[in-house]
């Protein structure tokens, strides 16, 4: 009998320890959850910072050059790069709000107004053409894109 109640004691202290610590690992993820949920909200904050200051400051310090070029350089890429997606989803950009149009739409559903024809350019020159001067959407640039977030923080380790 002793032995029976010495394994049976074990068996309540084990338990109790795996409680603790399964209470004690719960908290820890609840704990690291919330700090990442602060950083994300830091990532955020120092984004918002970063376009007021660059949309504010067409002239930057000399510290933001490269930062001011990889901004640059990643808003041209994402303009060619949403032209092609328009022109082989068979749409346009409303040249007013930004926004993809039918290409048989006289109108644009978001902001209604008129949408020009296209002109009766080869398809890679119009797509030169657009490179070279990015349409930008400002209300849907919230985000920094990640990868010239990246080259951002490359840029600044040089």
């Amino acid at each position: 009998m002793a032995f029976l109640e010495e394994l049976g004691k074990t068996l309540t202290d084990t338990g109790k320890e795996v409680a603790t610590k399964a209470k004690a690992l719960t908290e820890t993820l609840q704990l690291k959850t919330q700090i990442n949920g602060e950083k994300t909200k830091l990532e955020e904050a120092y984004a918002v910072i970063g376009k007021l200051y660059y949309e504010n400051n067409s002239e930057p310090e000399e510290a933001y050059v490269k930062a001011y070029e990889a901004v640059k350089a990643s808003r041209e890429r994402i303009a060619a790069l949403e032209i092609e997606l328009t022109q082989s989803e068979g749409t346009r950009i409303c040249a007013e709000c930004g926004a993809k149009v039918p290409k048989d739409s006289v109108y644009c559903g978001k902001c209604g107004a008129p949408v020009k024809e296209a002109a009766a350019e080869p398809e890679e020159e119009t797509t030169v053409e657009v490179v070279e001067e990015p349409v930008v959407e400002e209300e849907n640039q919230t985000t920094i894109n990640a990868a010239a977030e990246e080259e951002f923080e490359q840029a600044q380790e040089d």
